[in-house]
């Protein structure tokens, strides 16, 4: 891996691998949902949106039929603490989509009419979001354990989404979009020396711009409460959720382990517990989330209604039967092994890993470095995993709620729970 840093903070990560005929490139800004205001929560995903709605020299159309003509694959996500914009293509097609990438990147217009246009497009997906007890429950739970940046919207309320203009977003990238705040990657065929050069040509007025501080965001307090969407939807969504790690603590790996032994998969201990044996729910699940300053470890499920209390009391009953048991030296080694080839089946989807690369730079600005990940994951023991379910699981914890209305709050039925 070579990574190349210029004066003005912008980042170029390169992995060749010329076992492919691909190559996968990105461009990923450090900036989300989580550097907004309450003024302009949603700004991150409107302009994400409207980097594709036409250029100096491009139409939307136009941006379309190039990445289709390369038969590149292409699209962009907006994050809580990044937005990041990608391809994949052929080698033989990379310089031609990392021009219309570049393009799209740095020379967008933001017409009137494709802004009323897309201001419509993003209304309706939020619509949409709100018939998803999924999606609800996990904005109402972070909402529920952050009153700042990090608890609002990824896409934001109508309302903001209605009145944003060109202005906006000027004013948003001027302090959000700079070089020392962007990663640009490329995972394939490719040399260092066609990577820099592509950047070189195409992002030029950024390998020259001055050096610009990017922005700073503080870390948030974790809020213990009870938040609910009541909507009569066919099943509903729980989540309980305790303060955790970020993503630069060493024992990140050790929070993975107690995520697949307690909730990842088939196999897991919850699984097995309120699916299996007791027929409760679809699907039950823990969700880490490792932020630059901030962590949480959610347990998740989606059940009918009036299997609400049962479930929350098992998952309670499992919290503590770990709390008191602990894990096996079997579920230790079974975790460690799911996690080496987790992350080994990663880098070899170039995809995966240059999202991975690229976060670790966004995020912290170091290398994400595969071999110490696994000799992390190597040294992990059972006692270590004991220590992180008594660390993260005794402390108290937000609830959040999505469906018919309840029997109770949840957090009564966990607390109550015996």
């Amino acid at each position: 891996m070579t990574v190349k840093k210029y004066k003005n903070g912008l980042t170029v990560i390169i992995e060749r691998n010329d076992a492919l005929r691909s190559v996968t490139s990105g461009i990923m800004v450090g900036t989300g949902s989580a550097y907004e205001t309450r003024e302009n929560n949603g700004i991150s995903h409107f302009i994400e949106h409207m980097q594709f709605k036409g250029t100096e020299k491009r139409s939307a159309e136009d941006i379309v039929n190039a990445f289709d003509e390369a038969g590149a694959s292409f699209n962009a996500f907006t994050a809580k603490e990044y937005t990041c914009y990608y391809f994949k293509s052929i080698d033989e097609k990379i310089e031609d989509c990392f021009e219309v990438l570049s393009d799209l990147f740095l020379h967008s217009v933001y017409d009137d009419t494709e802004l009323d246009r897309e201001r419509h497009v993003i209304i309706e997906e939020i619509n949409m979001s709100l018939d998803d007890p999924d999606g609800v429950c996990y904005d109402v739970l972070y909402g529920t354990m952050f009153k700042g940046a990090l608890g609002m919207e990824i896409l934001g309320p109508k309302e903001n989404v209605s009145r944003f203009g060109k202005a906006d977003i000027l004013a948003y990238k001027s302090t959000n979009y700079t070089p020392s705040n962007t990663v640009v990657a490329f995972v394939g065929n490719i040399t260092e020396e066609t990577a820099l050069g592509l950047v070189e040509k195409y992002l030029s007025e950024w390998v020259n711009a001055e050096y610009k501080a990017p922005p700073v965001k503080m870390a948030e307090t974790f809020n213990v409460g009870y938040g609910s969407f009541i909507k009569d939807f066919e099943q509903s969504e729980i989540s309980i959720a305790f303060p955790a790690l970020s993503v630069g603590d060493e024992r990140t790996a050790t929070l993975s382990a107690l995520d697949y032994i307690f909730g990842t998969g088939m196999g897991s201990r919850l699984f097995r517990r309120l699916r299996e044996q007791m027929g409760l729910v679809y699907s039950v699940y823990c969700q880490p989330w490792f932020g630059r300053d901030n962590g949480v470890f959610s347990i998740c499920a989606n059940v009918n209604v009036t299997n609400v209390e049962k479930s929350i009391k098992a998952i309670k009953e499992e919290i503590d039967k770990l709390l008191k048991d602990g894990v096996t030296e079997s579920e230790t080694n079974k975790a460690k092994t799911q996690l080496k080839v987790s992350a080994l089946f990663g880098k070899e989807n170039p995809m995966s890993y240059m999202l991975a690369l690229m976060r670790r730079r966004a995020l912290l600005d170091e290398d994400y470095d595969l071999d110490v990940l696994i000799a992390r994951i190597d040294r992990i023991t059972p006692k270590d995993i004991d220590a992180m379910a008594h660390e993260i699981l005794e402390r108290d914890a937000a609830f959040a709620y999505a469906g018919k209305k309840p029997p109770k709050a949840i957090d009564k039925i966990f607390y109550n729970a015996k």
